[in-house]
């Protein structure tokens, strides 16, 4: 067996795992999940594209990036515009070289963004779903699939449907079956229970007593707990641990301190992490559309006969 096939078997019995566990604890599963694997991961993906040069096309694109989310915060854009205008000028950065193109695609971008973003489903789209269920569900799973199609492999190709089944599994299986949340869990999901409440299109609806909220529940904490598993999982693919000793202690140090601050103060320590994730999302868009893109040309290549 290669190392490939372990790691999607491994990735494999990861899935049921996180499936079970949303199953018997859907909201505390999200919560420690977001608290415990996400610091750590926020902090080593960042340093990994860094290294990488957050796979933009010229060394510094990723500075106007990031320049461009801090202009709309400052601004005090909605975040839907900031999330919109990061995830454009990504794609205009990656696939546009000439400097007067670029500016042309942006002026275009932004004029897309003012008539776009005026229609309530997109900015719903880009300002509550893209940072969260479209971030660790969506593009996990087009990195699942972009491997699977490039390694043609059979373990790769299973961990990828199990991946799409998993949730659907977890909306048909033991639908009369619910654990009651924990005091802490029912005091902290707050921050979540929008994607609930917008997703069912009730905002006065009970989140932890709500059958249709808790099945929800637990596909978003399926979905979080194993993108943090799935990274964590590369590890020896991707080499994001090669960095130097320092790097690393750096890492360490601000991963324990975000967990014990999330623990000690849920309110600072979630727009803390919610900080950290947001960076991570913004900076990872150049690596999503690289992925999508292999994804049509793995597609192209196996089912249309090379001239």
């Amino acid at each position: 067996m290669t190392q490939t096939d372990r790691i999607n078997y491994y990735n494999i019995l990861a899935m049921f795992a996180s499936a079970c566990l949303a199953i018997i604890i859907p909201f505390e599963l999200v919560l420690l999940s977001y608290a415990i694997l996400g610091p750590a991961h926020y902090l080593t993906e960042i340093s990994w594209l860094n290294g990488r040069r957050f796979f933009t096309l010229k060394k510094y694109d990723y500075i106007i990036i990031i320049a461009v989310s801090l202009t709309a915060f400052i601004l005090k854009l909605p975040t839907a515009n900031i999330i919109f205008y990061a995830f454009g000028i990504s794609f205009i950065l990656l696939f546009i070289k000439s400097n007067l193109n670029r500016v042309l695609g942006a002026i275009l971008l932004v004029i897309a963004g003012y008539f776009l973003l005026s229609h309530n489903i997109p900015r719903t789209i880009f300002g509550l779903y893209m940072p969260t269920l479209i971030h660790v569900y969506v593009f996990t799973g087009a990195f699942m699939l972009y491997g699977a199609l490039k390694e043609r492999t059979v373990s790769g190709t299973l961990a990828f449907f199990i991946f799409i089944i998993c949730p659907v599994l977890l909306c048909v299986l033991f639908t009369t079956w619910h654990n009651q949340p924990s005091t802490w869990a029912t005091l902290n999901y707050r921050p979540f229970s929008r994607l609930t409440t917008t997703a069912l299109r009730n905002q006065s609806i009970d989140i932890f007593s709500n059958n249709s909220s808790i099945l929800l529940t637990r596909i978003f904490a399926f979905a979080y707990t194993y993108h943090y598993i799935n990274w964590f999982s590369k590890t020896r693919v991707i080499n994001w641990h090669k960095i130097s000793k320092t790097r690393a202690v750096i890492i360490g140090l601000i991963s324990i301190g975000s967990v014990a601050l999330y623990f000690y103060n849920y309110k600072i320590g979630y727009k803390w992490l919610f900080m950290l994730s947001f960076l991570h999302v913004v900076l990872e868009f150049p690596l999503n559309h690289r992925s999508f893109v292999g994804i049509g040309r793995e597609l192209k290549r196996k089912f249309l006969p090379a001239k």
